[in-house]
């Protein structure tokens, strides 16, 4: 398996920014990201910084169409958005869809407000090809071409596959938003299990992932 390191150092429309310019937050790592359907964007993430106010960026911006963000006052905190990207964005996160590659979570933040990102794919030919697709409006700096360092810590290792699902669809229909917009009857429904045995998976979830982004 190889992998592609690269920083996009884009100063104002790179994933997430528009959604936190306004706000004094820093974006300290992405967790996940799934484009709908319809073009918008779910996006889990950690922020830091004053809470409060992101909230009212939120509530202004016209392309978001929903979040919840889990603190408040100053500090850090998990934020889930629903937003309509910017067209390069949604270019760019249909990569693993056109090319065989994945993103690998979470997605950190460099000092420098950009955002350091690893593509894996079976050969160097298929990263190259699907670094030859990043829209021109991204700025992109390569760091490393090579064998994927295999080290735990990604998102990823933490779910098994159907945990992954369960959580996708939560996120999707809106468990995770305040007030809540889902029950774990509509995700049963959704994934084709009985409602204990998705309200079983997302405790498993919960303490897995969530609990680890509060370390």
């Amino acid at each position: 398996m190889r992998s592609l390191t690269f920083v996009c150092t884009a100063s104002d429309r790179h994933l997430g920014h528009e959604l936190v310019e306004e706000s004094n937050l820093t974006r300290e790592r992405i967790y996940h990201i799934n484009v709908m359907e319809d073009g918008t964007m779910i996006l889990l993430g950690r922020l830091s910084g004053n809470l409060d106010h992101a909230r009212d960026v939120f509530e202004a911006a016209d392309d978001v169409f929903g979040y919840s963000i889990s603190g408040e006052g100053e500090g850090s905190a998990l934020a889930y958005v629903h937003a309509r990207p910017p067209e390069e964005i949604r270019q760019f996160l249909r990569l693993p869809r056109e090319h065989e590659v994945f993103f690998d979570f979470p997605i950190e933040t460099t000092r420098n407000g950009g955002l350091r990102i690893v593509m894996i794919g079976e050969t160097n030919e298929m990263l190259q090809k699907a670094l030859a697709d990043i829209p021109d409006e991204m700025e992109i700096t390569v760091e490393r071409l090579g064998a994927y360092p295999d080290a735990p810590g990604g998102m990823t290792g933490l779910l098994t596959d159907r945990q992954q699902e369960i959580l996708d669809v939560a996120l999707d229909l809106g468990y995770y938003r305040v007030p809540r917009q889902a029950t774990h009857a509509e995700i049963a429904e959704r994934v084709g299990l009985t409602v204990g045995t998705v309200t079983e998976h997302l405790q498993k979830i919960e303490a897995r992932v969530f609990g680890t982004f509060e370390g």
